[in-house]
């Protein structure tokens, strides 16, 4: 017979990096509040730097063919089963996920409702409709429903080693970029496509930014959006792209090491805002009352005099002029005046 371990507490981490990320204050909240009690984190591979745990934790990390589809449910209700857990608690939205904490054999299950997972959570927690809460507050109040206490969150903060500093610095050399240069980070493409402000549009505010301000830029990104890296990259000596090239880790102490971070309301605009750096968010088809990154460095520019804005939709509805409008009445020489009148010589000594 197998003895299976007690755990009282088990956590699903989201599966996107903004969400990881917005999810990271409360869930370091609630387990510093429950420190002395047994808690397993199930997340993506990648999510793994963002929550660094020991003691008590225990963190089951999913491969990318281990999160989605029938297959990463029977992988995950497999790994459930390996332990007694008192308390589940969904911070994704997904039926799967649902399924996987019933089929699991967890005694009580918590997560909002939607996605017909109603019947599969014997605590569901909902939300008015009016109730249009950011989504790390949404977190915190699912983690307090679960824990019954209360918690204070701070903003989301990544912790950058000194050796992690020193490797990502060689990277940056090797790459053209020394410790004496000033350079700024670019995410070159949102994955939606209604929230895309264009490689050419970039590709132009990058060219005044050089000219003018003597600096150079780093592209960061997945490696589906190295092509659109390269076609903003018309200056390979000052615009280095490294789309595709670098993990989360890597990622973020570029970041760290960079005056400010430009693009949309994306994962790389969460990652820069737990690093505590300036922020130009490029808002459009996102709502920023929901999921705009957690900073107090933030410039939101955002065309609120549309009556389309903030849609939340991924493929634009709109048709002829009208179509992408939120985008294209971002000028890149009003983006270039706030960089260079506004927010270089707010945030720089």
């Amino acid at each position: 017979m197998i003895l299976m371990e007690n755990y009282r507490y088990f956590i699903r981490i989201p599966n996107h990096l903004g969400d990881t990320i917005m999810a990271q204050p409360a869930v370091e909240a609630f387990l510093q509040l429950n420190e002395n009690e047994k808690t397993v984190l199930m997340m993506p591979d990648w999510a793994k730097p963002i929550y660094k745990k020991e003691g008590n934790v225990k963190i089951i990390a999913l491969p990318s063919n281990r999160r989605h589809g029938f297959s990463a449910v029977l992988f995950q209700v497999r790994e459930l089963r390996k332990y007694k857990i008192e308390t589940g608690i969904l911070l994704t939205p997904s039926f799967s996920s649902a399924l996987a904490l019933f089929a699991g054999g967890i005694k009580n299950r918590y997560g909002y409702a939607g996605d017909g997972r109603r019947m599969l959570l014997n605590n569901c927690v909902t939300l008015a409709k009016e109730d249009r809460l950011h989504r790390s507050e949404k977190y915190k109040l699912l983690l307090e429903n679960a824990g019954k206490k209360r918690l204070e969150i701070p903003p989301p903060r990544i912790l950058i080693s000194d050796s992690q500093k020193y490797s990502v610095a060689d990277l940056l050399e090797q790459n053209g970029i020394t410790r004496a240069d000033r350079y700024l980070v670019i995410g070159p493409q949102a994955v939606a496509e209604s929230r895309r402000w264009g490689t050419e549009n970039y590709a132009a505010l990058a060219g005044l930014l050089i000219k003018n301000l003597d600096i150079k830029i780093v592209l960061i990104g997945t490696a589906n959006q190295y092509n659109s890296g390269q076609k903003i990259a018309f200056d390979p000596e000052n615009i280095k792209n490294l789309c595709g090239k670098t993990d989360i880790e890597q990622a973020a102490s570029i970041l760290a090491g960079a005056v400010l971070f430009i693009g949309n309301d994306s994962g790389l605009a969460h990652l820069a805002s737990s690093v505590d750096i300036p922020l130009l968010i490029l808002s459009g088809a996102d709502n920023p009352k929901e999921t705009s990154p957690i900073s107090d460095k933030k410039t939101v520019i955002i065309k609120s005099y549309l009556d389309c804005i903030s849609c939340v939709k991924n493929i634009c509805p709109k048709s002829g002029i009208e179509y992408m409008s939120c985008m294209k009445e971002i000028s890149v020489k009003e983006i270039f005046e706030i960089i260079s009148q506004n927010i270089l010589s707010r945030f720089q000594p």
